[in-house]
């Protein structure tokens, strides 16, 4: 049961006296109550920023009075710094406004100059899209070319939806249209239907005068959760004349109330809804509420750029006002510069416009409406008090972008509650109707599996008229409907998120957390089958309706899961455990040099490869290859501090003798486990020509060096048969030029050496998988570049003594 603070001074949860930030509360410092400003005798907020320790009445005679914080005698005031560094003195307080506005308003932020197409409402359809280059670019449907109708018997009169800068009516020549008969609902030739003579007052009194609504601070760009706003407040917020603070109601979805009843979304925008056309009827009522917004704007409100959740589409009418849209293109350079200032600290004192290549500035009046595609990123400034109603949508021809968008969501962290609802649900829904309405053949499936490919003379998008009962002859040639080039387009991003979820339900995704993995199960429809076999099924139809392309990797019926558990999610170490781990590695690795035989090595296996048989033989030792060795001359051995004071030595001594920042000590103690665990083995490859060594290029007749724990990839070289061109075989005698694993680049075969050896200036020595290779350890460190070249040979010889000491 939740808990309600009740105010010691009026003995009631919310005050009754309106004094600006009303719902706000000051604790006595002496009983403990709370009291609302009012009833404590404060008018607003900026007179309780002075009190140091507030004591009530009751507690005045043993506390004392209500004490200050000592002020300066001084004028003085807020400023806001982020005016000030526009050149303009103000302070917080007495500017109310966002800090952009007035750079808007005297034309100081340039803009690009926009082409969005202005169309006529009656070419505004479903078939438009998909004929021509689909859904990409906001479209503008003048209030001139659609006007509002007055509806039969009104007393209210309609208002000029022309205005004045506009300049003259152009009227439209009505001969070139076809009109059918439908019944007059007062819609306008859009087929949308926007109750006459609506109002903010008139918009809280349908909705419900006490339902609650959230508010947000304009110039904060954050909700106020702490204030109890409803309708009633709101509406008369909305109509205070005067200087007030900025607010703004954008997320008021009205699909329940009496308004919502009484709207109704242009036509194309209910023939392109995805989720109208998937999610089933008998659920409507837990359909995601996204369709009818009101948009309630005061002057100077400013939205900062975003992206609309989900990637969804937008219709946005003007009933009242104006509104300013500043629009960036969802190009993949300017949602990746979208994904970094979201995450940056400098967010909000940033404009993104400037961040990127072009921005287009569209102003709109009012009885103008727009449609805005998926993924663009904008920005909405109100120039005056305006009223809107739009909503949300999702389409079939905007795939990859939805999904592209819902992945910067996660990636920028956007609360759940500001993403759009059942995004994972619909876009399965919208697989399983795919499958239901137009079936894949069983004998195409069965020729996709075995790697065929479906050829299409003609892309399906090419023949609009061939769907349905005038399809070509063949189940493989039927079409339950058009599909478009764009639909076509974004079925494979489909089929590979859906993929996707199916791993994450399965575990087979690191690291997902178990909160994640349960609500993606929740999200796959039950009582149609197993996931992964729908999945499987919806990627052969994908490649049958595109054609003349193979079904990916996964969808093969005889494709293997990768063989991983359930993730469980990253899991940090302590510090302390880090440190026990550091200092177990650092003994184990100076235990494994101390043991080991500096002049002797046991016999290691030679595993010789001949025609495919394999078999093996004992080495003699060779003392040159001795690990004793390799540790002791290696620049990366770390000896034992004979002192107890201080912190372990971790650097290595080639770095604590230069007195630099260890790089190797990662590189140190892998190498030195690698060392005590394994045993080398020589391979040789005497052909000539080149073969294959676990998937890597090897130039024959150069023996190569391997450790014990990189026969996994030779013994699966072993299972496989001998290759015609050569075959690999194995000699006893060592080889003075030892050949490692690495491959040589461009530059006279040198070899490209990994980010860590590069930062070190010296030869890498890692081999391909990123491990140390204990030969190239052991080695002198050569520096990586030209000045190795010009050294002396007798630079090697000086004596330390000779060398010069940094101090």
């Amino acid at each position: 049961m939740a808990q309600r603070t009740i105010c010691a001074g009026c003995n009631f949860t919310s005050s009754t006296v309106l004094t600006g930030e009303s719902q706000d509360w000051i604790r006595c410092d002496g009983c403990n109550g709370w009291f609302h400003f009012a009833c404590a005798g404060f008018q607003t907020a900026r007179d309780v920023r002075g009190v140091d320790k507030y004591f009530c009445r009751p507690c005045k005679p043993t506390h004392g009075p209500t004490t200050y914080v000592r002020k300066s005698n001084r004028a003085h005031s807020t400023v806001d710094y982020a005016g000030l560094n526009e050149g303009v003195l103000r302070t917080s307080d007495e500017n109310p406004e966002h800090h952009y506005i007035r750079n808007f308003k005297d034309g100081t932020y340039q803009f690009d100059k926009e082409t969005f197409a202005r169309m006529p409402p009656e070419l505004v359809n479903l078939e438009y899209f998909e004929k021509m280059n689909g859904f990409r670019e906001p479209i503008v449907i003048p209030a001139s070319l659609n006007p509002r109708p007055k509806v039969p018997c009104s007393d209210v009169k309609m208002t000029d939806v022309i205005s004045e800068n506009t300049g003259p009516s152009v009227e439209p020549d009505y001969e070139h249209y076809d009109y059918g008969s439908v019944h007059d609902d007062g819609q306008d030739k859009l087929d949308m239907v926007i109750p006459q003579g609506l109002t903010v007052r008139r918009v809280a009194e349908m909705y419900g005068l006490g339902e609650p609504v959230e508010v947000i601070d304009v110039k904060s760009q954050q909700g106020e959760p702490d204030k109890k706003w409803d309708m009633k407040r709101w509406a008369d917020y909305y109509e205070e004349t005067g200087e007030k603070i900025v607010r703004n109601v954008i997320s008021l979805e009205v699909s329940k109330s009496k308004l919502g009843r009484l709207i109704r979304r242009p036509k194309v925008v209910r023939d392109m809804d995805l989720q109208d056309s998937v999610w089933p009827a008998e659920d409507k009522a837990n359909a995601p509420k996204v369709q009818f917004y009101c948009l309630m704007s005061v002057a100077d409100c400013y939205t900062d750029f975003h992206i609309d959740f989900g990637g969804s589409s937008v219709y946005y009418h003007i009933v009242k006002g104006k509104k300013t849209f500043f629009f960036i293109p969802p190009t993949k350079q300017n949602l990746k510069k979208y994904e970094d200032w979201c995450l940056s600290p400098a967010q909000d004192h940033t404009f993104l416009a400037h961040q990127v290549k072009e921005c287009y500035r569209v102003d709109l009046s009012e009885g103008d409406t727009m449609l805005i595609p998926a993924g663009w990123i904008h920005a909405v400034w109100t120039p005056e008090n305006s009223l809107v109603i739009g909503g949300n949508f999702l389409t079939r021809l905007n795939y990859g972008m939805q999904i592209r968008v819902f992945e910067v969501e996660k990636a920028t962290k956007v609360a759940r509650k500001f993403r759009y609802p059942n995004f994972q649900k619909v876009l399965w829904l919208t697989m399983l109707k795919y499958l239901d309405d137009d079936p894949l053949p069983q004998f195409v499936a069965n020729a996709l599996s075995d790697g065929k490919k479906f050829e299409r003379q003609i892309a399906i998008y090419c023949e609009p008229d061939r769907f349905g009962h005038n399809s070509h002859l063949g189940t493989q040639y039927y079409n339950s409907r058009y599909y478009s080039k764009a639909e076509l387009d974004g079925l494979p991003d489909l089929a590979n998120y859906i993929w996707r979820t199916v791993m994450i339900s399965l575990g087979q995704i690191e690291g997902i957390t178990q909160e994640t993995r349960n609500a993606v199960k929740r999200s796959i429809p039950k009582g149609r089958g197993d996931p992964l076999e729908l999945v499987k099924k919806f990627a052969m139809w994908t490649a049958w309706k595109r054609g003349n392309e193979e079904i990916p990797q996964w969808a093969h019926p005889q494709a293997l899961l990768p063989e991983n558990g359930p993730s469980k999610g990253e899991t940090k170490l302590s510090a302390a455990a880090l440190k026990k781990l550091e200092r177990k590695s650092w003994s184990e690795a100076f235990r494994a040099s101390r043991d080991r035989p500096s002049r002797q090595m046991p016999a290691v296996a030679d595993t010789i490869i001949t025609n495919g048989a394999a078999s093996s033989h004992l080495l003699a030792p060779t003392p040159h290859v001795s690990q004793r060795s390799i540790l002791e001359n290696g620049r990366h051995l770390s000896t034992p501090k004979t002192s107890q004071l201080g912190p372990k030595r971790i650097a290595c001594d080639a770095c604590r003798k230069r007195r630099i920042r260890c790089k190797h000590k990662d590189a140190l103690t892998e190498s030195q486990r690698i060392m005590a665990n394994s045993s080398p083995i020589l391979v040789t490859t005497p052909l000539t020509g080149s073969s294959s060594l676990a998937g890597v290029a090897i130039p024959l007749g150069q023996p190569i060096k391997l450790l014990a724990s990189d026969m996994e990839p030779v013994a699966s070289v072993l299972s496989k048969p001998p290759k015609p061109n050569g075959l690999v075989a194995a000699e006893a005698a060592a080889s003075s030029s030892d050949f490692s694993l690495d491959i040589p680049n461009n530059k006279s075969g040198r070899v490209k050496a990994c980010l860590d050896c590069r930062k070190s200036k010296r030869r890498c020595i890692h081999d391909e998988y990123g491990r140390v290779d204990p030969v190239k350890a052991s080695e002198a460190p050569v520096p990586r570049g030209s000045a190795t070249k010009k050294r002396k040979h007798g630079d090697d010889d000086a004596s330390p003594a000779s060398k010069k000491v940094k101090r």
